[in-house]
């Protein structure tokens, strides 16, 4: 009897201290759209405990009273706010810590709030702690009050019971991410929902990824998936669609361009995953009207990219380039000639070469004698779609590419605008000093 009662104690003791090792997780909130894991003890360098150190202005983290052997979570909010979660091992230690730096402790709800100098506001409980930002002075109020029912929430109102933070936590790496597809910047979404249905919403498509940091480069291997079973069903069928990169293109990314897809496919497989993309069809919309784009898609048999040269322009930007399996569409472009809509003029400019001129669209295209399709906002840029580029992204990097299925290289020092710094400033905390993303489908 003794025996059992034993038994039943250190059952309960278990349980009991199972739940205090992962109650800080309450803070997070379960509609949280993006959900970053980081095992600190398992990381080196950057991505281990940069942002923690970058946002509290410290070089070390021993005595802030953060539990650094728990992992470390980054999570994005339903509102957009962008957050981290720790556990709180000693809350006195870290009020003597923001004291010490001169800050203001303000309680709230039982909750202690200090306004860090770099507008994020840190609050924290006995059980955990909570960094929110960036916040305007006129806004922290309201976000100390978002942060306090955060901190203050139970276990059913947390992420520890939610579908993204089981799939995240089945990742068996020491950075680990799953997001829902409309945590993405725009720009960044479309090759991440190709093969869903025309009607599944970007919340209903999800990446799950490791990350690593080297060298500079933040490298994402993932999959796209859903918890919806047909949305589901559709993604992993699309993933058939891709075949393995021969690098044909791979040196025709220049180390100025922001944006690069590389893929491998049959134009008539892949071209029912782009009729169903909303962000492809928006993309091409400007030429499609005067030029069928589909056929040119349906033509493509082998290695194929997509270049974004610069974003944030109001002009057409795209390069596209292909190994066709034959260009019998040359045959209607006297046809299309004749019906381009009105304002808009196609005329030619080599042989087999043609050019587009409508709405704040200027798009040249054409046929090598070897079948390869070349495309761009002009002459020039057409043409060096299908060559080596003068400065052409890392021979690391090219190397990573061939043999992959997808490819979406993101060279961070292009990116220009307020979007882009407003990524830039999120990804610096985390990661230190970064250069690219490269995200391959696993």
């Amino acid at each position: 009897m003794k025996k059992i009662a034993y038994l039943v104690v250190t059952i309960l003791a278990a349980m009991f201290s199972s739940c205090s090792d992962s109650d800080y997780l309450d803070a997070i909130p379960s509609e949280s759209i993006l959900l970053i894991s980081m095992n600190t003890a398992k990381l080196s360098g950057a991505g281990s405990q940069t942002l923690l150190k970058t946002l509290l202005h410290i070089s070390n983290l021993d005595h802030t009273g953060i539990d650094l052997s728990a992992n470390l979570f980054f999570f994005e909010d339903a509102q957009g706010n962008l957050g981290l979660c720790a556990k709180m091992e000693d809350p006195d230690k870290l009020g003597g810590l923001l004291k010490k730096a001169g800050l203001d402790i303000v309680i709230k709800r039982d909750c202690q709030f200090a306004a860090l100098p770099n507008q994020w506001i840190i609050g924290y409980t006995d059980k955990a702690a909570l960094l929110m930002g960036p916040v305007l002075a006129e806004a922290r109020e309201e976000m100390m009050g978002q942060m306090a029912k955060y901190l203050k929430a139970d276990e059913e109102n947390g992420i520890r019971h939610t579908p993204i933070y089981n799939k995240v936590d089945s990742i068996n790496a020491p950075m680990a991410m799953v997001c829902e597809a409309r945590a993405l910047p725009e720009q960044f979404v479309a090759p991440f929902t190709l093969g869903a249905p025309k009607d599944a919403d970007p919340s209903q498509v999800l990446i799950a990824a490791t990350l690593e940091v080297k060298d500079g480069c933040l490298w994402m291997s993932g999959e796209t998936f859903s918890f919806n079973k047909r949305i589901n069903e559709a993604l992993q069928k699309a993933t058939k669609t891709y075949r393995p990169i021969e690098g044909k293109y791979i040196g025709t990314m220049s180390d100025k361009d922001a944006v690069g897809m590389f893929l491998n496919v049959d134009g008539r497989q892949f071209i029912e995953l782009m009729r169903r993309n909303r962000g492809l069809k928006t993309m091409l919309s400007g030429i499609n009207s005067a030029i069928d784009m589909d056929n040119i898609i349906k033509s493509i048999d082998g290695d194929m990219t997509i270049i974004t040269p610069s974003l944030g322009s109001d002009s057409f930007q795209l390069m596209m380039a292909a190994q066709l399996k034959h260009a019998d569409w040359l045959a209607d472009v006297d046809y299309w000639k004749q019906s381009v809509p009105q304002g808009g003029f196609i005329g030619d400019w080599g042989r087999d070469c043609y050019y587009y001129h409508g709405d704040k669209t200027n798009y040249y295209f054409g046929v090598t004698d070897d079948r390869q399709y070349m495309s761009g906002g002009s002459k020039e840029a057409a043409l060096q779609s299908i060559r080596t580029a003068a400065t052409p992204m890392a021979q690391t990097l090219q190397n990573k590419i061939k043999g992959q299925k997808l490819v979406m290289v993101i060279n961070l020092a292009a990116m220009q605008g307020s979007k882009a710094q407003a990524v830039t400033s999120l990804l610096k905390p985390m990661f230190g000093q970064l250069n690219t993303i490269v995200y391959t489908l696993k």
